[in-house]
């Protein structure tokens, strides 16, 4: 169950405050992510690398508390979960959005199959605003075709948009034959600060490495 904040026993309120006389108080952070264990699992089991990063991905958001806050007008708002909501390949030239609800516990494999199937019957490629309003998402997207060294997202021009933003590029071999790609999150800085990232950067990782129990 989602939960009001109480601003007055907020230990954020004076952080969000500062923040929200900013018209654009969001940033982004990039950086690299070893991602070879879950190339090999992905290859291992049959499934999508991009929906095993996915997993990953939601993995890590849902267990930071910070990302889980959701500013609605004057009022905070602390969800149980986030929902992705991400692109995918319509056809050879456009892209899709989808969207499927995060199940915690749910292995990789069951997790691809959904979005498989959540694809599947997408009747649109671009989603009603209805529809893209609905839920708590985390926007993920990929960049497959090139290793970026930096890159911005669109985003409205609203300072209490609260959805994390969620981007990775090709993958490549560094030195140790190590496969890494770029990954940057686009946040909101009235919710979420360095430290916050730190601790999605370090639960990215052990959800990489949980792959194993699967």
């Amino acid at each position: 169950m989602e939960q009001k904040i109480d601003r007055s026993e907020w230990r954020r309120n004076a952080h969000d405050l500062l923040f929200s006389r900013l018209e654009v108080p969001f940033y982004s952070v990039t950086w690299r992510v070893d991602v070879t264990d879950a190339v090999k699992w992905a290859k291992a089991h049959g499934v999508s690398f991009y929906a095993v990063l996915m997993w990953a991905t939601m993995k890590a958001v849902n267990g930071v508390e910070a990302f889980r806050y959701e500013l609605r007008g004057a009022d905070v708002y602390l969800l149980d979960h986030r929902n992705p909501s991400y692109t995918y390949q319509w056809d050879d030239e456009l892209f899709g959005i989808c969207g499927v609800e995060w199940k915690d516990g749910e292995s990789p494999t069951d997790f691809a199959a959904r979005c498989r199937a959540a694809e599947a019957d997408n009747p649109s490629p671009i989603p009603t605003a209805e529809a893209d309003e609905a839920g708590h998402d985390v926007y993920i997207s990929s960049l497959p075709w090139i290793d970026y060294t930096h890159i911005s997202q669109e985003f409205p021009l609203d300072n209490t948009d609260s959805t994390p933003r969620i981007l990775w590029g090709m993958f490549s071999d560094d030195e140790k034959g190590r496969k890494t790609l770029s990954y940057t999150v686009q946040v909101n800085h009235r919710l979420i600060d360095g430290v916050h990232l730190k601790r999605l950067y370090d639960a990215l990782n052990g959800a990489i490495c949980a792959l194993e129990e699967y």
